[in-house]
């Protein structure tokens, strides 16, 4: 299910998850972003100096809820960083129908496994994080499966969630993220039936556009 379909459930998956690790890693429950401008981050918590505190609408931690202690870039209130600190990429969850019974595929597509998520999770070979892209500071991270979770809703459907490892610091000035997924073979989420919407091609496709987000100088 693609980013801009997938409904803003995070004050339900905060509140009623069951979070699985898949390859070790971290992830963020965030869904259905929109692209502001970072400019619109707030950054009152960036000066204090011993704390990340990205916060969702509700007002839920997220660092506390995920256990991550670097600073998260990505949700719509986390968009601005401290320089030269540590940061951890987040993107949003790609979702599945909730079982093989009432998965629905486009003409021509047959999973590899029953279960839609499954099928996704199979095939998920990683994701390829590409910082200011374009431009001559671009850099290219790689990682595997480590950057999933699963979440799974009150009402039973799953969400592959997804955070990068940490990633060097960066210098004061306006900065962008894109995330590209590598997958194995062609995934289908059983959603609906559009394959632009609702699947991923085998090899390696975008999956973000160009998240903006803007580091700053540490205060004080």
């Amino acid at each position: 299910m693609r980013p801009s379909r997938i409904r803003a459930a995070l004050a339900v998956i905060a509140v009623a998850a069951v979070l699985t690790s898949v390859g070790g890693g971290t992830a963020q429950a965030w869904q259905g972003w929109p692209d502001p401008p970072a400019a619109q981050s707030p950054a009152p918590s960036l000066s204090s100096g011993t704390a990340n505190h990205c916060l969702d609408p509700e007002g839920t931690d997220l660092n506390a809820l995920l256990s991550i202690r670097e600073q998260i870039v990505g949700p719509p209130a986390c968009r601005v960083a401290v320089a030269m600190k540590p940061w951890v990429s987040a993107f949003p969850s790609w979702g599945t129908a909730a079982d093989a019974a009432g998965a629905v595929y486009p003409a021509g597509y047959t999973p590899s496994l029953p279960k839609p998520m499954d099928d996704f999770i199979l095939k998920f070979l990683g994701v390829r994080i590409v910082q200011d892209i374009g431009t001559p500071q671009e850099q290219s991270y790689s990682f595997g499966p480590e950057v999933l979770r699963l979440v799974v809703t009150e009402e039973g459907l799953p969400f592959a969630t997804f955070a990068s490892p940490a990633l060097p610091g960066l210098t004061p000035s306006p900065h962008t993220s894109t995330v590209y997924f590598r997958m194995s073979f062609e995934h289908c989420d059983g959603a609906e039936t559009s394959r632009t919407d609702d699947c991923l091609p085998a090899g390696e496709s975008a999956y973000t556009g160009n998240t903006p987000f803007e580091v700053l100088k540490k205060q004080g």
